[in-house]
């Protein structure tokens, strides 16, 4: 789930320490020396998730580009009471389920009242904590997960893909297993306890993610892409047959409820929806701009693109799919018609971005019967890093119960991945938001993105 904060002062970069480990966090503030200061507060894992963005928070558009869209959670904690408080209107004119301020001066507090929104005064917050202390001598927690979580009861079939292991094997940052009913007998779970058929297991951790993993657990089956949406979008154009026919099978696949498709040609009536009966069709008639912002109002869970060339790349820019996958963290799936999806390949370097784009795969693997692979492309012929990939594969095969051989390559990875992915039906790429590439200094998974020899599907993380 992704939490903004608009400050990078003191309260902005300890709200961050305290919850750089379960949320996708973005900071925004206008001072360029505050910002620089965060990277020091983080590990390199939390950094690649997290985004740092220069600007004033009280501006639309740059709440826009911290997708503001997307939020859970807001909160405004710069020196600025009344820039606190325009931040949170803004942020409750695009839904923001959850919203907090901090109050810098009592005599402000008035008005965050009135308009209903949570706040913290920075004076009343530091006393009473100074006041349980003195007289108790208890340290009281506060705010703990700013109210998000929730805790689900699983039963574990003996089909469920669970069963067999041990908790330590699928633990993750965004949920675990917290306790184990055996039978009458209560078991609370260390690394090594298995879970056995008939357990019935309390899972805690993020709603918006157990929901889907308590289907995974009790069916066995994937959940892509319910976790970004349940819409499959199709922008076109022009005619595209490959894309059309990759659409049909992701529909086939994959658990999206509906299709939206989006043409830019005048004869779109003409469009063949044989396997889409029942498709909405907006044509569009400024295409790329009309395109975002029809989209943004939706909740695609993935959107398919005919094939891009990669000239924007050498000068600086995002080709359209890449602007709108960083634009809406979304998958996107550049559609080459190589379908079915019988074997997949996920290039892997130890990064964040890339582990995610290996559980989509994963998923996506699940969903097609197909065969998945992951690849390391290294510079050198030895590299420390193989026997931590080999690991984290094989805990992720555990998890999932599905065999992932881990490929090793030497040379420059993106024309190791392109070779290679001659022999695969589809390519799942993570890449990192915000990150500035050219001919100069290339970004490795936008290019592998356009250089497949297969349909390719990017995943931006945005942290």
């Amino acid at each position: 789930m992704r939490l903004l904060i608009i400050g990078a002062g003191q309260v902005g970069r300890e709200i961050l320490k305290r919850l750089k480990q379960s949320w996708q966090i973005t900071v925004i503030d206008h001072d360029e020396k505050k910002l620089k200061s965060i990277p020091d507060l983080l590990d390199s894992e939390t950094l690649n998730r997290t985004v740092l963005l220069q600007g004033d928070g009280t501006s639309r558009l740059i709440l826009k580009r911290a997708g503001i869209q997307e939020a859970k959670v807001l909160v405004a904690c710069t020196g600025d009471d009344e820039a606190n408080l325009e931040i949170c209107r803004i942020a409750k004119e695009f839904l923001v389920p959850s919203i907090y301020a901090v109050s810098n001066h009592m005599e402000h507090d008035r008005w965050f009242e009135r308009e209903g929104i949570n706040f913290v005064n920075k004076a009343v917050a530091t006393a009473s904590v100074l006041e349980t202390q003195i007289e108790s001598g208890i340290i009281a927690a506060t705010n703990i997960g700013l109210g998000q979580g929730e805790i689900v009861e699983v039963a574990i079939l003996p089909t469920s893909i669970l069963a067999g292991y041990p908790v330590g094997k699928f633990t993750t940052k965004r949920w675990r297993v917290a306790a184990i009913f055996r039978g009458r007998r209560l078991v609370l779970p260390k690394d090594s306890t298995v879970i056995r058929p008939g357990d019935r297991i309390l899972l805690v951790g993020d709603p918006a993610v157990l929901k889907h993993i308590v289907g995974l657990i009790s069916s066995g089956e994937s959940q892509f892409p319910l976790q970004f949406g349940s819409e499959e979008v199709i922008f076109l154009p022009e005619p595209d047959e490959n894309v059309m026919k990759e659409s049909c099978y992701i529909r086939e696949i994959a658990r999206v409820s509906s299709t939206v498709v989006y043409p830019c040609f005048g004869d779109a009536e003409k469009l063949n929806l044989s396997c889409h009966p029942r498709a909405n069709v907006v044509p569009l008639s400024q295409c790329k701009r009309e395109f975002i912002s029809k989209v943004v109002e939706r909740e695609p869970g993935i959107i398919i693109f005919p094939p891009y060339g990669e000239v924007p790349l050498a000068v600086g820019m995002r080709t359209f799919p890449l602007e709108v996958a960083e634009m809406l963290l979304v998958p996107v799936l550049m559609a080459r018609g190589t379908t079915p999806y019988r074997k997949v390949l996920v290039p892997i370097s130890g990064s964040f971005s890339g582990y995610r784009a290996l559980e989509i795969g994963i998923e996506i693997a699940l969903q097609s019967k197909s065969k998945l692979d992951a690849v390391f492309v290294s510079q050198t012929e030895s590299s420390r890093k193989v026997d931590d990939l080999r690991d984290r594969v094989r805990k992720l095969s555990s998890l999932y119960g599905i065999n992932i051989e881990l490929k090793v390559k030497v040379g420059n990875v993106v024309n190791e991945v392109s070779k290679l992915s001659s022999s695969y039906d589809l390519l799942v790429v993570g890449g990192r938001k915000g990150i500035r590439s050219s001919w100069f200094n290339p970004y490795p998974p936008y290019y592998m993105f356009h250089r497949a020899k297969c349909s390719s599907l990017f995943i931006c993380t945005g942290r």
